[in-house]
């Protein structure tokens, strides 16, 4: 494939890689050297090799910190690596295996540690992390919801803005992300999978169970408002980006993205929430700005604050350094975190 699929990618995506934490020179490296869609994999990959051996060199010195935060950015270089990496499954499926590793190996050595949890649910168990802010007795938690292209271990970046707020972090895959899409594939239930969470946070004597959020980015909007909308005992939703009905602007979908809803074999509709934060860039081109507005007009039962700037893509991606830390705020805040 040409260059020019490269460019549509990072379009919409090099504003999201550096608010989930990228380096600059890394991304810039990345970008010299790949010429077209066929070298985005290997390039990425060698990056991640790259970094999961100064964590392998960190953690021999004892330096667990560094070891953590090595092995964490390794597996953000393989995520990205298997990016919208649809057509190839092969290669897609080797990444997604490498970073769900790659972040195991992380998970006890960052600070604070995340806590690996496989949550019993049917035939199969819900993969996700636990993360709890240091010196909070019975502290609020917010559940962390990926989309089409975002899995629970790229939350990293925004769990710590909710942990240094006082606000326990739990982000997991459902049916047809990450981890899950091995075990069970899409489903126009997600809200299920939600519910099991919310059954596990309530038995964990660390979380006050009367204060449970939901956030969602992208996709994981739809699954955010849905959860909401099925399970009162969320008490604040926050849908970073909105989905009403894919249907109604299928065709203006960017082929990666069509072919990455077949992939993952899904579906959409929509429903009810209680404190909700609607977030949608005016200027998307993935998602257009009215799917935003038909979840505003149908959520009439819950109070809501709606952001929509007019400069911004699909999630904000490109203004990232000033539209996530008041959705933090407002989210810490709804949970009575602060």
């Amino acid at each position: 494939m040409t260059r020019q699929l490269i460019d549509d990618v990072m379009a919409e995506a090099h504003g999201r890689m550096l608010g989930d934490g990228m380096w600059y020179p890394d991304l810039r490296e990345i970008l010299d050297r790949v010429q077209h869609w066929g070298q985005w994999f290997d390039v990425w990959a060698e990056f991640g090799e790259r970094y999961e051996r100064l964590g392998d060199e960190a953690l021999a010195r004892g330096w667990k910190v560094s070891a953590g935060e090595y092995y964490w950015r390794a597996c953000l270089h393989y995520h990205y690596g298997q990016f919208l990496y649809f057509r190839c499954p092969e290669r897609r499926e080797a990444g997604q295996r490498k970073k769900q590793e790659l972040y195991q190996m992380a998970a006890p050595l960052l600070v604070p540690p995340a806590e690996r949890l496989d949550i019993p649910i049917e035939e199969t168990s819900v993969p996700g992390y636990l993360r709890l802010p240091p010196g909070i007795a019975k502290a609020p938690c917010a559940i962390l919801i990926g989309g089409l292209e975002t899995t629970k271990e790229e939350s990293y970046g925004f769990e710590n803005m909710l942990l240094r707020r006082g606000v326990a972090t739990l982000a997991f895959d459902g049916p047809g992300q990450g981890e899950m899409w091995f075990r069970c594939k899409m489903q126009p239930d997600f809200e299920r999978y939600t519910s099991r969470v919310i059954d596990f946070l309530e038995c964990r004597p660390e979380i006050d169970p009367s204060r449970i959020g939901v956030l969602g980015r992208s996709l994981g909007g739809y699954y955010a408002a849905r959860s909401a909308a099925f399970d009162r005992r969320l008490i604040s939703c926050v849908c970073w980006g909105c989905i009403f009905r894919i249907p109604d602007f299928w065709d203006r979908i960017h082929v990666a993205t069509q072919d990455g809803l077949a992939y993952v074999c899904g579906a959409a509709s929509h429903a009810e929430a209680k404190e909700r934060y609607i977030f949608h860039g005016k200027q998307d081109w993935l998602i257009p700005v009215e799917e935003a507005h038909k979840l505003r007009d149908a959520a009439t039962q819950a109070p809501q604050t709606v952001v929509i700037p007019e400069d911004a893509i699909h999630c904000g991606h490109n203004v990232f350094e000033r539209i996530r830390t008041p959705m933090a705020d407002w989210l810490a805040h709804h949970l009575g975190a602060q």
